[in-house]
């Protein structure tokens, strides 16, 4: 295998009622990167017509009355293609799965996020229990940015946005392993996606391991 960086992210198909990831995202991947799933750039003719066309539009004499000021150039639209997908897939696991059990984590004096270091796990009752989960991410949720701030933020164990707030309801399953000593968490959503914490320790982690395909039907099913 030969690993590389993903490209630029290619975040133009990702607007709203247009958002072509959210259309693709029940789609499985074919494993060919190049694949153009969607074409919007021009073709070499029409390049070649809309180049010609700025040049003699700039041989033209300006309307000494018109306004100076430049003219923005228009963003050029690039293909989608199945690696901007995966890279794109990849980041929103990544943002909506990837969590953490609270005081795992803290800000210091800065009001930087790090690891924290007298953090020794969350006590049993905690340790099963959803509303003790962050995730790791930069704060979306509204009350969470509003007191990132605060001085007293530094104290706040619970900092970063709630698990047990995602929608839909339900997104989340949380079970204990045989020896009831480790909370297993896995997400719904993302299917493929599973979280651990084992109590009274500092072993948590992640990992997912799917096909990439998101469950957008999970709020009918409950």
């Amino acid at each position: 295998m030969k690993f590389t960086a993903f490209p630029s992210l290619n975040d133009q198909h990702a607007n709203g009622d247009e958002d072509e990831y959210e259309k693709l995202a029940t789609h499985l991947f074919s494993g060919e990167p190049m694949t153009i799933l969607k074409q919007v750039e021009k073709s070499a003719e029409e390049k070649e017509a809309d180049r010609k066309a700025k040049e003699a539009k700039a041989k033209q004499e300006r309307d000494p009355l018109a306004s100076t000021e430049e003219e923005k150039e228009e963003i050029e639209k690039v293909n989608l293609k199945e690696i901007d997908r995966l890279h794109y897939h990849v980041r929103a696991i990544e943002n909506d799965c990837h969590i953490v059990p609270q005081g795992s984590m803290k800000l210091n004096q800065k009001h930087e996020v790090q690891r924290n270091e007298a953090f020794n796990g969350l006590r049993s009752l905690e340790c099963f229990d959803l509303k003790c989960y962050s995730h790791f991410r930069n704060a979306q949720q509204a009350e969470k940015k509003a007191k990132m701030e605060d001085d007293d933020a530094i104290f706040n164990r619970a900092f970063l946005d709630d698990v047990d707030s995602d929608k839909p309801n339900g997104c989340w399953s949380i079970q204990t392993s045989n020896d009831y000593t480790t909370a297993i968490i896995r997400n719904n959503v993302w299917k493929g996606y599973t979280a651990f914490h084992k109590k009274e320790t500092q072993e948590h982690g992640g990992i997912y391991v799917g096909d990439g395909l998101k469950n957008g039907n999970f709020c009918f099913m409950i």
